[in-house]
Order: C-alpha cells, then structure tokens, then sequence
C-alpha cells in the first residue's frame, strides 16, 4: 500500500504547532472507528474484517454502485489487476465505504482505495 503525504514544515518537523481546529484527533476518530462498525453490523451479519472477508464473502458484501462498477473496470484494466489486487482493492474501500455510512460502495470510496493501492490515480 502506497499512502502520499505532504512534505513537512520545517516548525512542523521540530514539533512547533500553532494552536488549530485538529478535526483529527485521536478521540474523534475513535467516535468515526466505533460508528464504522456499528454501521458494519447493521449492514452484516458477518464479525470479521473486511480484510479477512473470503473471495465469496467479498462478493456479496462489497457491493458497487454503478458509476463505481464502471470506475472499477476501468482500473482492473488499465492496470491489468490480478484476482487478489482486484480483492484487496474491494476490501479497503468497503472499509471506507462503512466509514462514510454508505451501504454501497460508490465510487469516492472506491477512488480512495484504489489511491492506497496504486498511488496517484492517473485518469483512465
């Protein structure tokens, strides 16, 4: 997995922080893990994570929209996926997905995952 993040400051890089509105602090994104699985279970009656869903379970619970649907054919293409690639990808964004509460995975979720996955998403 391939995450970019921005270059620091060099205040940032000796530990200077001007006071700011952090909107991620660890306890609100602790609020945003624990809604993530409450929202899995309403979705699911599988307990496991999404990373250790078998490639069946994975295609019954990582469902696309169908913009998402079209986006993922053209990245299975374009970047000719293996079986697990194309399973790995599904797997995070479905993660993604129940993190923003959406019960199909729609393409923001998808274009994130594949970001994780590959990089910087060239347009396809």
């Amino acid at each position: 997995m391939q995450v970019e993040v921005p270059l620091l400051s060099y205040e940032e890089l000796i530990g200077y922080r001007e006071q700011q509105n952090d909107e991620y602090t660890t306890e609100k994104i602790q609020n945003r893990v624990k809604q993530a699985i409450q929202f899995k279970q309403k979705r699911t009656a599988l307990s496991k994570p999404n990373g250790l869903l078998t490639a069946q379970e994975v295609k019954e619970t990582c469902q696309l929209t169908k913009e998402a649907e079209q986006f993922m054919r053209q990245v299975y293409e374009y970047y000719q996926l293996s079986m697990r690639g194309y399973h790995k990808i599904l797997k995070v964004a479905r993660t993604i997905a129940d993190l923003n509460q959406h019960e199909l995975i729609e393409i923001e979720d998808l274009a994130e995952a594949v970001s994780f996955r590959m990089g910087k998403i060239e347009p396809v």
